[in-house]
């Protein structure tokens, strides 16, 4: 499910980006155009196709939820959900403005700009997302929900370096829960204050601390890839775990953007240590690495790949050190056990730091 909501993430930012350079989807044919959906609905029955959007969108965004799950009866949302969003909307001052064309009988083209209590706080427009949207048999069937996914992205990134990111984890793509809400009103002050300033290499800074330190939802989110998740088997998990074990740091030291744009291209200097390098009094290992900040938003790497899979910046050094270690030892059947040689697992940090005194004596006489 988390990989489907990367992926969801991806694609939303890929509209955004369009809708930022005018690339607008066209309609044609006659237009009704609704007033912005501010009030409460009333309950009486629509009269034709384009009332019954009316209806349902003025119930979602004004948290009429159980008038709002009558309306809509959509394929990617179960009533719970378009009630605890409706909900969220409320909370949070969702409004929504239509401009309909209707292509064909009960098949409608809908401009859906759409603002909130976060668009108001930064002066942001509500965009001008075109959706198809779908009314058979009194009810909305299909409908687009335009979300400002790289403003939430960009508040996650805030909340993530005040370490306050938990909770936040299903408030990037909808349907939201009404929690949502709660932390963005919460944190709304401090995260406008924060995005003046902020720079791309804050936000790359970001992203790899949140990776290192431990905090599995925070990384995934904040890097640019679409197919893994935070499940316990998953590869970002087992690494993130892997390095909490072993009590990584890191630091994102004299970045340079090279190149702007759409995405930011960044050089910069990784600075990482973790328990071993303290072991043996080793200082931080510094390596070069180049970054792209895609949309603005989300951490890759120079190819474009999620930036964890090339180059990772770790200390290879004391890593190959242990497995010497362990083949001059007992331990290489519990080191090929844990998976070392091919792997970073919480299995593998913990064989180290079950041995880490021991190993770091063999490396001040053998290193």
């Amino acid at each position: 499910m988390r990989g489907l909501r990367a992926a969801v993430i991806a694609a939303a930012l890929l509209v955004m980006t369009a809708c930022q350079s005018g690339g607008a989807v066209s309609t044609t044919g006659p237009t009704t155009t609704s007033a912005p959906t501010t009030s409460a609905p009333t309950t009486s029955a629509p009269d034709g196709d384009l009332d019954v959007i009316e209806a349902g969108v003025a119930a979602f965004y004004s948290g009429d939820a159980e008038r709002a799950a009558e309306l809509f009866e959509l394929a990617d949302r179960i009533d719970d959900q378009i009630r605890a969003e409706s909900a969220y909307q409320a909370a949070i001052g969702g409004r929504l403005s239509l401009n309909c064309t209707e292509s064909s009988a009960g098949e409608f083209n809908c401009l859906t700009p759409y603002r909130n209590a976060m668009t108001d706080a930064i002066g942001e427009g509500g965009g001008h997302d075109t959706w198809p949207v779908v009314v058979e048999d009194g009810v909305i069937t299909q409908f687009g929900f335009t979300e400002h996914t790289g403003m939430l992205i960009e508040m996650g990134t805030f909340l993530a370096s005040e370490g306050r990111f938990d909770g936040y984890e299903d408030c990037v793509s909808g349907p939201f829960p009404e929690s949502c809400a709660t932390i963005q009103l919460e944190n709304l002050d401090d995260w406008v204050e924060w995005r003046q300033d902020v720079e791309p290499a804050d936000q790359v800074t970001v992203a790899l601390e949140s990776w290192y330190g431990g905090d599995c939802d925070a990384a995934v989110l904040l890097a640019w890839e679409t197919d893994t998740d935070c499940s316990e088997s998953s590869l970002p998990a087992q690494a993130i775990e892997y390095e909490s074990i072993l009590g990584a740091e890191v630091s994102v030291e004299n970045c340079e953007t090279t190149s702007g744009g759409e995405n930011s291209d960044l050089s910069c200097e990784v600075h990482y240590s973790n328990a071993m390098s303290s072991a043996v009094g080793k200082p931080p290992l510094v390596t070069a690495r180049e970054f792209v900040l895609m949309f603005g938003v989300l951490t890759a790497g120079a190819n474009e790949e999620p930036w964890y899979d090339v180059d990772y910046p770790e200390d290879t050094e004391l890593r190959e050190s242990f497995r010497l270690f362990t083949d001059e030892g007992d331990l290489s059947v519990e080191y090929a056990g844990a998976r070392c040689e091919s792997a970073r697992t919480p299995e593998c940090a913990n064989l180290i730091m079950d041995n880490l005194h021991e190993w770091a004596a063999w490396y001040e006489a053998n290193g």
